[in-house]
Formats: structure tokens, C-alpha cells, sequence
């Protein structure tokens, strides 16, 4: 929807001419760039636009007349815009406000170049530029009464989004909703109001103001109306009017679906409201054909809240398995995000490094301006070499000195927030919520007591642990025997357990990572002793040995191989723990090891080994 307005700047770009100030040969050449340019610009033909453009550049040269030159480089600028090259796009755009500035005297061209400077800064995400162009392009737009002021707003309250200021949101999405005469325009705001309220929690603000809205029929399309069905029904839908929002929301969609703009997010709003009618089939059929447009969309965020939506589906359902593995599937895209934005962080930076040399470059192609053109167009080419020799250096020093570093720093604050979000699994709280229920049921009330004592010292201690990338071993073996007990309970004494610490003179002193022996355990329980009928073993046995502890979890469960045809992946958390480990080696420059052994395929008998070498540290 956003894009609407980036279109809108194609006809800026071409069309911000003086009123006052006849065009040449009656403005046939602005009426080119209108008719001949602008569509395929609208398009997204950015190849054949750009070879049209460049067709007219010898009339351009030879008219001579500088309101046709800036729409020009505007309009080139635009192109490469949309096909996502920012270097090209500054390239152009800056050399139109050169020549506006030189020139200009009734501001139009002005400010033209520098609300385009502001989007292509915006999209470079530089934000303290591209706040500095909108902010001036903005007051510049006062002063003249420009058409153009709807799309400021919308580009101001962009940055103040991306830079975290509510209020100076609110201020710009209002104002240009005000000023807008486009019923598209208008959509656009008012969904990003709709967003806006929804962000600070303030439902009933939003129901006041989408209710104005379907009492205006000014701006009445079917687009603007498909836009306010769904919003009004989703937030009623949220307010508790759930009847009522599903039908405002279905007749959305059905104008939506004739103008053939549904999406992933239509589909998931109303499979929410589906749910919260207690209708499950159609809230996952919805869910399902959510997934299939978001796929399209590469949207990884949405696909995340798809996959959770699906988890509380199958858990108010009771269908706590498949509830897990949803759960499962919010996590890995939720890991994906988490990697992309990383990868977004080191491209903002290099973007501002790099639009740093460029404004450098464009001072000095400013003071060689009166020399002749090949001796202007060398001056440009010998700067580019040396700025992108300059910045390669540069980011290769950089990279080196401070890379590995700061990737390590984010990569392990991850993981710790990782850790802390899946230690205490929906899976295991749902069955703990059910063992506490049949004891009642029973009238074991002593027995349930003793359970909700246990499990809230497990809850205490996971996360007081897991806060801290170092615990005493006491406390992570309290936390073990604490949920292996608990567990104990909830499968009916189906497994015994042992825990053995030998060669460790004083628990409270030795340190380690917290949070690494349950998710095997764990495993065990969940995987190994699936559809067993022997009782369940598992043996844990501690060592000191020089710098490290050497542990062995054992078990005499299905076997790697049983566990592998049966869940066809491996846990999370055993991925999470290798990486840990191997952080942990790098820190303490101390080998760290984890090694699982199929005991069947290695010795004939039944279960797992999992043998770990963890390097410690002692405290006081």
C-alpha cells in the first residue's frame, strides 16, 4: 500500500514546474515526461523508461532550459529508484538540486529534488539526512502551497517511525490525512493510524476514529472502502465485539477479492476473529491460505505470528503435539528475522559510510563547476575510483578490527534471549497444568502442593539462571533435579533418574553456562521413552577433569535413529547448545565438546550417550 505514495513521487518528479514561469515550446517537453515517462514508471518498466529518457537528452542539451533538465535527472532518478540502486538514484537526484539551487528562483525544483533526496536517504536508512532534507522540503512546501505536502507527511512520520518518536507520528499521519484529496492517499493514512493506535495500545481511539470514517462518504472508492470494512472489523473484533467485527472484516474482503488486492495480512486478521469464536476449522483453513500468500510476500515476521496463531489454534484444541511443532516453526522464523535485521545493521552502516563520501564528492564536482566538460567528467571518474578504493579499505579495516567482535557480542546476547524464551516449553507448562489437575481431582491435595512448591523453585531458578551466562553448578543442578522430578510426576514414574558428581570440591564455586544438561534430559523424556514399554533409565554423571567438566547423560530410550524417523529434525535446542559451546571454547580458549552416540549402533544397546566437555570457572 505504501507504495501508492512512491508511484505518487513519479508525478513529482516531473511535474513540479512554476506556474508562473511559461514552459518552453508550451510545455510539449513536461508533457512528454507526463505521457510518455510517467506510465512506465508506474509500471515498473524502469529499462524502457530509462532508454526513452535518453532518447530526448540531445534535445534536453540543446534546449538548454533547466526546469526540463532537473525534471530529467528526476525522472532517471526515480528509475533507478525503483530498481532499488541507491548510488544511482543520489547520483542523479543530486545533481538536480545542484542545478535547482543555482537556478530556481520560484523554489518548485528546489523542493522537488529535496523531497526525493529525503526518500532515497529514508530507503538507505539514514535516518539524521533523510529527517534534515524532509524537514526543510516540508517548510519549503508551506511557503509555496505545494500539492506535494500529503507525501512529506507520509515520508516524515516513515522516519520518526524508524527512529521511535509517537508523537511526532501522530502529528505528520493526521496532517496529511487532512491535506490528502486522494481517496488512495487517504487509505494510506488511515491505515497507518489504524497501525499507529494499535502500536500504543489505544483500541478505543481507533474505533472513534475508523467510525467518523465510514460516516464520510467523500472520499468513497472501493479501495478506500475494502481498507476501512477490515480495519473497523479487526479492532471492534479486538475490542470484544467479535459477531460484529467478523462481518464488517468479511465484507472488506469481499471487496478486496474484487479488486484482487487480498493478502496474507487480510486472511490472518480474520482467522484471529475466527478463533476467538471458537470456530478452529476455519481459523487454520484462513491461517493456511495466510501462509500461502505470505510466502509470496516474504514477509518473515508475519510468517512468525501466522505459526504462533497456529499453536494457540491446535492448544485450545487441547492438540498439545502439534501446538509444540508450531511453536517450533515460530521459532526458526523467528531466528531468520533475527538474522536478517543483523544483516540490515551492517548494511545501514555501510550505507552511511558511503553516502558520507558521496556528499564529499558532490562539494568537490561544486567547485570544479566552470571548468569544461571532459575535464569535469575526468575530475568525477579519478574521485569515484578513490572513493570506492577509500571505502573498500576502509570497511576491509573496519571489518577486520571490529567484525568478529560485535558479531560475537550480538550472536551470544541472541542466543541468551533464545534460551530465556524456550526454557520453560509450552509443552511441558500445558502437562504440568493437567498433572496438577488430576492430583486435585484425586484429593492428593498434599501431593499437589508438593508439585506447585517444585515447579515454582524450577520456574525461580530457570530464570534467575538464564540470566546470567554463568551459574553455580549447585543451582543448574537443583534446576535439574527440579524438573526431572516434575516430570517424574507427570509421566507416572515411567523413568528413574541418577545424578552423580564426582572429583568437584565445592559446587557453589565451580561456574557454567546455565541451561546446557536439561535440554538433553529433556530429550530423552520427550523422544527417547516415546511408546517404551520397559521402565525408563537416566543415568548423569559429573567429572573434573584439568579445566573442564566432563558430563554423560545416558538413557535407554529408542535410540538416535528411533527418535530421527520418528520427529524427522533435531531439537532446537540441541542446535542452540552447540553453538553455545562453541562460544564458550572461543571465550575460555579451552576445548569445548559436545558428541551424541547411538548406544545400538556403537554397542548393541538401547538409548543414546550424550557426552559433553565443559571448560568452567571458578567464583568466590
Amino acid at each position: 500500500m505504501y507504495r501508492i505514495f512512491v508511484l505518487t513521487f513519479i508525478c513529482l518528479a516531473c511535474n513540479m514546474n512554476n506556474r508562473k514561469e511559461p514552459a518552453p515550446v508550451s510545455g510539449s517537453m513536461v508533457s512528454f515526461f507526463k505521457e510518455q515517462v510517467n506510465p512506465l514508471l508506474n509500471n515498473l518498466e524502469t529499462t524502457a523508461a530509462k532508454k526513452r529518457l535518453d532518447s530526448i537528452l540531445p534535445v534536453i542539451k540543446e534546449r538548454d532550459h533547466y526546469v526540463e533538465i532537473c525534471s530529467w535527472l528526476r525522472c532517471m532518478a526515480v528509475a533507478y529508484q525503483l530498481e532499488n540502486k541507491p548510488d544511482s538514484a543520489r547520483h542523479y537526484v543530486d545533481r538536480a538540486l545542484q542545478l535547482a539551487m543555482e537556478k530556481d528562483t520560484t523554489g518548485r525544483q528546489i523542493l522537488a529534488g529535496k523531497i526525493q533526496t529525503a526518500a532515497i536517504l529514508n530507503d538507505c536508512r539514514s535516518l539524521d539526512s533523510a529527517l534534515r532534507y524532509a524537514l526543510d522540503a516540508y517548510s519549503l512546501a508551506k511557503q509555496i502551497d505545494s500539492p506535494g505536502l500529503p507525501f512529506i507527511c507520509m515520508k516524515l512520520y516513515d522516519i520518526y517511525e524508524k527512529i521511535g518518536d509517537p508523537p511526532m507520528q501522530k502529528k505528520y499521519l493526521f496532517e496529511g490525512f487532512s491535506r490528502s484529496t486522494s481517496p488512495k492517499h487517504k487509505t494510506v493514512f488511515a491505515t497507518n493510524i489504524s497501525a499507529y493506535y494499535d502500536r500504543v495500545n489505544q483500541v478505543d481511539s481507533a474505533l472513534i476514529f475508523f467510525q467518523a470514517l465510514m460516516k464520510d462518504s467523500s472520499f468513497s472508492n472501493p479501495y478506500y472502502d475494502a481498507v476501512r470494512y477490515e480495519n473497523l472489523g479487526a479492532l471492534l473484533s479486538k475490542k470484544g465485539l467479535v459477531k460484529e467485527g467478523l462481518q464488517h472484516q468479511l465484507k472488506g474482503m469481499q471487496i478486496s477479492r474484487a479488486l484482487n488486492e487480498l493478502n496474507a495480512q487480510s486472511y490472518y486478521n480474520v482467522a484471529a476473529t475466527y478463533r476467538k469464536l471458537g470456530q478452529y476449522n476455519m481459523d487454520k483453513n484462513l491461517l493456511d491460505t495466510a501462509l500461502h500468500f505470505v510466502l509470496q510476500e516474504n514477509n518473515l515476521a508475519l510468517q512468525k505470528k501466522i505459526w504462533q496463531a497456529r499453536a494457540e489454534n491446535y492448544a485450545l484444541q487441547r492438540k498439545y503435539l502439534l501446538a509444540y511443532a508450531a511453536l517450533d516453526s515460530a521459532f526458526a522464523y523467528y531466528k531468520k528475522e533475527v538474522d536478517f535485521s543483523i544483516i540490515g545493521q551492517a548494511r545501514e552502516l555501510e550505507a552511511k559510510y558511503s553516502l558520507l563520501e558521496k556528499d564529499n564528492q558532490i562539494k568537490s564536482l561544486a567547485l570544479s563547476h566552470q571548468a569544461s566538460e571532459k575535464i569535469r567528467e575526468r575530475q568525477r571518474n579519478a574521485i569515484v575510483r578513490i572513493t570506492c578504493g577509500v571505502t573498500i579499505i576502509a570497511t576491509f579495516v573496519v571489518g577486520a578490527l571490529r567484525g568478529k567482535q560485535k558479531s560475537r557480542r550480538i550472536r551470544e546476547a541472541n542466543l541468551r534471549q533464545q534460551l530465556l524464551r524456550g526454557q520453560i516449553d509450552s509443552h511441558f507448562l500445558y502437562n504440568s497444568v493437567g498433572g496438577i489437575q488430576r492430583l486435585i481431582e484425586r484429593g492428593d491435595n498434599g501431593g499437589a502442593t508438593e508439585f506447585v512448591k517444585r515447579l515454582t523453585r524450577l520456574f525461580r531458578l530457570s530464570l534467575e539462571n538464564a540470566r546470567e551466562p554463568f551459574v553455580p553448578l549447585k543451582l543448574e543442578l537443583e534446576a535439574l533435579a527440579n524438573y526431572l522430578t516434575l516430570q517424574q510426576s507427570l509421566y507416572d514414574g515411567k523413568f528413574i533418574y541418577r545424578i552423580s558428581v564426582e572429583g568437584v570440591p565445592n559446587r557453589e564455586t565451580v561456574m557454567i553456562p546455565p541451561m546446557l544438561l536439561q535440554p538433553f534430559a529433556e530429550n530423552a523424556i520427550l523422544h527417547g521413552f516415546k511408546g517404551q514399554r520397559e521402565k525408563g533409565l537416566i543415568n548423569i554423571n559429573i567429572q573434573m577433569k584439568h579445566k573442564a567438566l566432563h558430563c554423560i547423560i545416558e538413557d535407554n530410550g529408542r535410540g538416535v535413529q528411533g527418535v530421527e524417523d520418528h520427529d524427522q529434525k533435531r531439537p532446537l535446542s540441541t542446535i542452540i547448545n552447540q553453538e553455545r559451546l562453541e562460544i564458550l571454547s572461543r571465550q575460555t580458549k579451552t576445548p569445548a565438546q559436545l558428541t551424541i552416540i547411538d548406544k545400538k549402533a556403537a554397542t548393541g544397546e538401547a538409548g543414546v550417550r550424550v557426552e559433553l566437555i565443559i571448560p568452567y570457572r571458578m567464583g568466590r
